[in-house]
Parts: structure tokens; C-alpha cells; sequence
């Protein structure tokens, strides 16, 4: 049949063919997508699926089922490894304390002026560190051209589908709770008997000096305080946000200015 929707052109017969041995990627929120993949980053994988090419964010795959019936592990359930805590090897049945982080305050936020900038990756993570190592750590890959037409702008966000998150051997993180103007993080960490109750807690802001497949975070703004973490028992810290006199401004060649007056102040609370 001539030009009719009945007939299977080449081009058509090779993506079914080749969708015939394809791969099922199972997401974290429990959905499935099936196809061949094409390419795989740090960030992403680049799938071929009978409706087209798609882009999925490696933090959003659980596993990928290979159409040889072998499974390929890439994120446990709830949470992303980060690197190990040094000389961490965790049981899963070691206790746990759980450090409940409530961000309350306006969002953090960079712009970049695309003309000067054109290669820039305007990703933005939030750290958490006890006792100076990574525990946790929230990237916002997002942006959000609305915020300030022309420019390219990330306003760091909790939402669902704007972040990735990752914890570090034996940390879980759960997904984060967001109210009008409040984010609550919860993240549970090891604590064996021998840890001290007393932890050094900081929160970083960051923004990557590196590309989107190989990252260099660098800190933008800090906060530090001193917590006690117990087990039984959660410990909650507040996380007070103020933009202070942040603003993205120039004549000739807008940039950031004043990025040094955002504030954090960290305080136990709920």
C-alpha cells in the first residue's frame, strides 16, 4: 500500500527491531521506561524509546532490567551514594541519628549574563557536613529563565523534579518535605557507640566551576553551629535564609553583585 499508514518504512522496521532487544529503566517514583541506551554521563542517560529520544536524570533511575533478564543497580532506594565517610563500613543494622534540617527564608539564587557566559553550567547544590565531611547534598540542575528574562538564572528549589539528591555510605536521606516558604530535610546517619553527641554542623550554598559531567563545587556561602545528635531521639536545626542586598545589575555586562550579604544563620529549633 503506497503511502498509507499501513505500510513499515526502513527506518521504521530498524527502531522497532532494535526496541525489540531494548532495556527497561525503573524509576525511583516506580515508573518504567523501556528503550536502547544511546549514552550515559555522571547526570544522565540518553535513551531511544519508540516515541523518540529521552533525556533521564541518572538520579531518578533505580535500576536499568537488561533484556538479557540481569539487573544493573545505579541508585538504592531513597538515596544516591556519595563518597564513603572516611573509614566508614556501615551494617545496616548500625543505629542511626537523624538530623532533621528545616530551611525556612527566601531562596538562594545566581544569574548569569548568557552573552558572557554562554558554556556556563548554572547548577547549584546545597552541602551538609558533620564534623567537616560531606553527609548529604542537594543539586538543583533547574533553571529558571522566568526569575529574570534574558538572563540565565537558577533559584534553588526543593520541588520535586528540580534536584537531585545523594548521602554519603550509610546516610539516608528522605525526600524533602515543602510547605509555602519551608523545606524540611531529613537525613539519618550513622552513629555507632563510640560517637561523640557533639557534632560540628555546616551548611554550604555551591555552585559548580566545572562542567556538567565532571563538577567542581565551590562554596558561595557558609554556616556553622555546634548540634547534638542522639540516638532515639531527632535533632532539629533551623536554617534561616535572607537574601540581603543580592542583586544581578550592570550596564555593559550584567553579573552578580553583593552575593557576600545572603545569609545563613543556623539555630536548633523546629
Amino acid at each position: 500500500m503506497k503511502n498509507g499508514f499501513l505500510g513499515m518504512g526502513p527506518a521504521l522496521a530498524v527502531l522497532v527491531a532494535s526496541l525489540a532487544a531494548a532495556d527497561v529503566f525503573v524509576l525511583t517514583n516506580g515508573d518504567r521506561v523501556t528503550g536502547k541506551r544511546l549514552s550515559s554521563t555522571r547526570r544522565t542517560f540518553v535513551v531511544q524509546t519508540e516515541f523518540g529520544r529521552l533525556s533521564i536524570p541518572r538520579a531518578r533511575v533505580e535500576r536499568i532490567v537488561k533484556n538479557d533478564g540481569s539487573e544493573e543497580m545505579i541508585n538504592a532506594p531513597g538515596f544516591v551514594p556519595m563518597a564513603p565517610l572516611p573509614g566508614t563500613s556501615v551494617p545496616t543494622a548500625m543505629p542511626r541519628a537523624r538530623l532533621v534540617l528545616i530551611v525556612v527564608g527566601k531562596s538562594f539564587w545566581l544569574a548569569w549574563d548568557p552573552k558572557h557566559n554562554p558554556n556556563i553550567d548554572p547548577s547549584l547544590r546545597m552541602e551538609v557536613s558533620l564534623d567537616g565531611h560531606p553527609v548529604a547534598g542537594y543539586a538543583d540542575t533547574r533553571t529558571d529563565p522566568k526569575d529574570l528574562p534574558g538572563a540565565t538564572v537558577n533559584t534553588f528549589s526543593f520541588l520535586e523534579g528540580d534536584f537531585e539528591m545523594e548521602g554519603a555510605a550509610g546516610a539516608l536521606l528522605g525526600a524533602p518535605e515543602v510547605r509555602p516558604g519551608r523545606a524540611s530535610l531529613r537525613i539519618d546517619v550513622p552513629f555507632p557507640s563510640e560517637a561523640p553527641a557533639a557534632r560540628k554542623l555546616r551548611v554550604a550554598y555551591q555552585f559548580n566551576s566545572g562542567t556538567a559531567d565532571e563538577p567542581e563545587w565551590k562554596d558561595v556561602v557558609t554556616a556553622e553551629t555546634t548540634i547534638a545528635l542522639l540516638r532515639g531521639s531527632p535533632t532539629f536545626v533551623l536554617l534561616r535564609q535572607d537574601p540581603g542586598r543580592m542583586q544581578f545589575s550592570g550596564l555593559t555586562r550584567r553579573r552578580m553583585r553583593n552575593i557576600e550579604s545572603f545569609r545563613l544563620d543556623l539555630a536548633p529549633g523546629s
